[in-house]
Order: structure tokens, then sequence, then C-alpha cells
């Protein structure tokens, strides 16, 4: 009996469709690349969409004293200076120049009185800082990814005739190894899940954006989906993980009292649970 496996050759493989994997997937997209998205769930279903209060960047729309050297500060300050502080650079300097290609692309953030995007308030920053689109900012944001990841298809339909030409998704597919050739990662191996018909990409590049381990806890209030395949794949593929001893719930589950530990039970869902 011959196992049938589907085949695929693409120049960068995403794993993970949720707010890091559709960006690193539209860049790469955008650089020219031919790219797959691979989504253990349903398109864009990821823990982004529970991040309520905005995302944080030193524009100074609300306080004209916020910069980028005083994000960086509270960054690292917050951090208890553990964090890896280059990447942390990085992130001040540049987190204004992700929201503002993120309106670009289509979301709608909330204003201030004179138009300009609105920033509240958050622990641990300074100044109001926080981009925000109400209490809902994690699902504009996926929203926001999705168009723009719908609206680069439809250029690639416009010029060669099909929408996945150059950009394309693997809904409910789950990944189960990477592949090497030699030290150098050659590609990924999974299967569909409604099928279960195996697939394999072949593919000089891969990206890691599968969120986190919270399922691996009694107490979590994260989807089912986030059982730590991302680690288990960089771990068996030769990679060192690090900072492994840094955990985030979102949202935050309670140990106590015992009707509040309940209510965070695996059988219920993520978004059940936040509401």
């Amino acid at each position: 009996m011959t196992t049938r496996i589907e085949r695929h050759h693409y120049d960068v493989v995403v794993i993970g469709a949720g707010g890091a994997g559709l960006r690193a997937a539209i860049e790469a997209r955008l650089a020219g690349k031919k790219t797959a998205i691979i989504s253990k769930s349903l398109f864009g279903k990821a823990h982004t969409v529970m991040a309520e209060g905005g995302a944080a960047a030193a524009m100074g729309n609300v306080n004209s004293r916020d910069n980028w050297m005083v994000h960086y500060r509270d960054t690292m300050r917050g951090g208890k200076f553990l964090n890896n502080f280059r990447m942390a650079e990085l992130h001040a300097k540049e987190a204004p120049d992700r929201i503002w290609e993120l309106e670009t692309y289509g979301a709608l953030f909330d204003r201030t009185k004179d138009g300009k995007i609105s920033q509240r308030n958050f622990g641990g920053h300074e100044y109001p800082r926080l981009a925000h689109v109400g209490d809902r900012t994690g699902l504009e944001l996926i929203r926001t990814l999705q168009q723009k990841i719908v609206s680069l298809q439809q250029e690639d339909k416009a010029e060669t005739g099909s929408y996945d030409s150059r950009i394309r998704v693997f809904a409910e597919t789950t990944v189960t190894e990477l592949l090497l050739d030699g030290d150098k990662i050659a590609g990924a191996f999974g299967y569909y899940r409604e099928s279960g018909e195996f697939v394999l990409f072949e593919a000089p590049a891969i990206v890691l954006a599968t969120g986190g381990v919270g399922r691996s806890y009694k107490v979590t209030s994260n989807s089912w989906e986030y059982t730590g395949d991302g680690h288990a794949l960089a771990l068996r593929a030769g990679s060192t993980l690090i900072n492994m001893e840094f955990l985030q719930f979102h949202p935050t589950g309670m140990v106590w009292p015992p009707r509040s530990r309940a209510s965070w039970s695996p059988s219920r869902s993520a978004a059940t649970a936040a509401c």
C-alpha cells in the first residue's frame, strides 16, 4: 500500500496564523517570496484577538514628552533588566512605524480630539502610550492583517490568474516535523486535520510563529491550540530553547476561589472564558 503525500514547494513557510505569523507572511510576500501560511486552526484564530488594552508605541500623541528612549527604559525596567536589550531597543524604536503601517493596511484606531491616534495609560508605561481600538485592539489587528493577506491575493489574481500563486493559507493543518538537509532547514511535514492526509512543504526558510504553551497547564485561559508545538518542532530540529521560565497566560487564569478556577477549565474555550 502506497501512502499518498501531497507536496508543495515554497520559498518561505510560516507556521502560525496569529499576529506575528501573518505579519511575517506579508513581509515575505512583499519581498517577492512564494509564501505559505499554515494554521493549526482556522485562519486568524489566535490569542492576538485577546489583547484588549492596545499596542505600545511612543508616538507622543497624548504626551509630547514620550519618545523611544523612555519606552526603552520602561521596557528594560519592567523586565527587571533580564530583557534582551537589543530586542527591547528595536521594539521601542520601530513600534510607531508598525502602528502607522497597520493604519495604512486599514486598521481603525481610536482618535484624539485633534485627529491623532489615541493612546492610553497602561501598567509599566510612564506616559499614555497604547494605541487602541476600544477594548478590542487585538481583534482589529487580526482583522487588518487578514484583510492585507486577502488584498495581496487579489493583486496576485489580477496579475497571474490565481489567488494562491504567491501566498496561500493552509487552514486546519498541523505540522508534526521540520525537515533538515544536513544542518539546514529543508521543509516541514504535517497533515490536514479534516482528512488526515499527509502534506509536505519543501522550503529553505521556516518561520515558527505558533504561540505559547499555556494549554500544558491545568489552570489556563489559553485555547486548545496552545500546546507548545513550535517549541517541540524547534527542539527536535536541533534548536536551543531559551528563557523557558518566562510564560504568559492571556487572559489571566485564576487559581482561587475554586468557582473561578472552574470557569477556566479546559472544556471551555478561551473566548468563552474571557466573557
